[in-house]
């Protein structure tokens, strides 16, 4: 539900803010926060081990080894905090001379810059507390905290958004939110974890060890997925201007919008996986690989067929004309969708069974390897170049290597992988390929009457392709019990 308001207040928002402030200025904002997302690489893969010993600390009513735990990670957060403030802080100085910023004030970019840097700041700083009410399975507290400051930024934008100050006017909007959204987890962690104390003497370096030794190879994982989809928009703004970031930020956010949510099964295949191994139910864990990889691919591919038919349509009614260069890079970067969500959710379950170095390892490798083609590739195609750089990485590491890899680690078969995961859903993206088809002829018109419409009609023709399936396996079932009756 949250990453829905989320994806939804985002997807509202954005036409809104690229009307009111133009493309440059919106294609600063952006080249902007990337720069400042960039500082995420500071949590240094903490996230998962503050989560992890708060739920095992818990359960062990160990509350003297989760102070300490807590207090440890939450001092790395705040050194953390401080090192971002200190290289924004060094950002903003040297901004004049680091880039021309064109369109913009160089004093209103300094500002932004700063508060960028202490909402960066903030956000790591707090951080461990919003770890700490996952770990204590308070999904409904955390959930509606994020859902609240959602909302509230989608208000407090449509009120104050102007076209003069602009930048500022967002950096503001999100450094108050984002004080307001930690304070709101510091408040209700000490609330639902009443033992809970931050404190000095807590501070012990066997916890430092047991937390760094944990989060190692989360954070390369966590490093990996910066530069693959984080660097690009600097990449763009840096060599060819604010206003390029535009229509490729249009496409990688229509990307999302399908990624984010697929990616969210594989946080139920973590633990399940994990459960399974532990159990030596090793059967069952390849038809659960198998099935998750299926529907994966369901869902990613059923997109691709969209985007396909319906991109430019839904661009010019979400956004507008004159954005035709975000079609084709939505092609490009749903097309390594195909191969990287699949695999991302045979990662998670490889990392639910403990196997996590060589994985972790093969992620950095496909980041490096992007970075380098895209840099390669963008002086002689622009946005597409960058667009290619992030394709040809996921289709030869993913698709060369991880799903080998994983394929071997499991002991898992072509034959299997097929029969249990893709080849039921071929009859569903028949089905939707028909769809798309027929609805294509019909000329739909450039509303959100017609989008909706189509996208509706999308649905329900993919829910009655796997209900088709379903009843198949069904019927099939019945036949061999039938027939298994008839032998006895």
């Amino acid at each position: 539900m949250a990453h829905a308001v989320t994806l939804g207040v985002g997807f509202f928002l954005m036409p809104y803010i690229l009307l009111t402030v133009g493309d440059g200025t919106y294609g600063t904002w952006l080249f902007l926060n990337s720069i400042a997302g960039q500082t995420g690489l500071l949590y240094l893969g903490f996230g998962d081990a503050i989560s992890r010993f708060t739920s095992k600390y818990q359960a062990e009513k160990n509350w003297a080894e989760l102070n300490r735990t807590a207090s440890c990670i939450t001092s790395v957060y705040f050194g953390s905090a401080c090192v971002a403030m200190l290289l924004g802080t060094l950002f903003a100085l040297i901004a004049p001379w680091v880039y021309d910023w064109p369109g913009q004030s160089i004093t209103e970019v300094q500002i932004v810059i700063v508060l960028l840097t202490i909402n960066a700041a903030v956000s790591i700083g707090g951080s461990s507390f919003g770890g700490m009410l996952m770990g204590m399975q308070r999904f409904d507290v955390e959930r509606s905290i994020v859902i609240a400051v959602n909302l509230a930024r989608l208000v407090l934008t449509l009120l104050f958004l102007k076209s003069t100050y602009g930048l500022v006017t967002l950096a503001g909007i999100f450094l108050s939110l984002t004080i307001l959204e930690n304070a709101a987890m510091a408040l209700m962690a000490f609330r639902i974890i009443p033992t809970l104390r931050l404190q000095f003497s807590d501070l012990k370096k066997s916890v430092y060890k047991k937390c760094f030794s944990f989060s190692l190879f989360t954070f390369l994982s966590l490093i990996a997925e910066h530069i693959i989809y984080m660097t690009d928009t600097i990449l763009i703004g840096y060599f060819l201007g604010p206003v390029a970031v535009v229509p490729y930020y249009i496409a990688f956010r229509l990307c999302n919008m399908v990624r984010v949510p697929i990616l969210q099964i594989g946080y139920v295949f973590l633990p399940k996986a994990g459960e399974l191994h532990s159990m030596n139910q090793n059967e069952r864990l390849r038809k659960l690989v198998s099935q998750g990889f299926g529907i994966a691919f369901l869902l990613i591919c059923s997109a691709f067929i969209g985007a396909c038919f319906f991109s430019d349509l839904m661009i010019h009614v979400w956004i507008g004309s004159g954005y035709l260069e975000s079609y084709l890079i939505v092609l490009i970067l749903l097309g390594g969708q195909l191969v990287a969500l699949p695999t991302h959710l045979m990662r998670y379950a490889l990392v639910g069974t403990g196997y996590v170095r060589i994985p972790a390892y093969l992620f950095l490798v496909e980041a490096v390897a992007n970075l380098v083609i895209s840099l390669s590739l963008l002086p002689y195609w622009g946005i597409y170049g960058v667009a290619v750089g992030t394709l040809i990485p996921l289709i030869v590491v993913e698709l060369g290597l991880m799903l080998p890899l994983g394929m071997r680690q499991l002991k898992l078969t072509a034959g299997q992988l097929f029969t249990q995961g893709l080849r039921p859903q071929l009859i569903p993206l028949m089905m939707i390929l028909m769809y798309c088809i027929i609805v294509f002829q019909l000329h739909p018109q450039a509303s959100w009457l017609h989008v909706a419409a189509i996208a509706l009609g999308a649905n329900i023709v993919l829910l009655l392709g796997i209900g088709l399936v379903y009843w198949k396996k069904k019927a099939q079932r019945i036949e061999h019990i039938q027939e298994a009756t008839a032998v006895h």
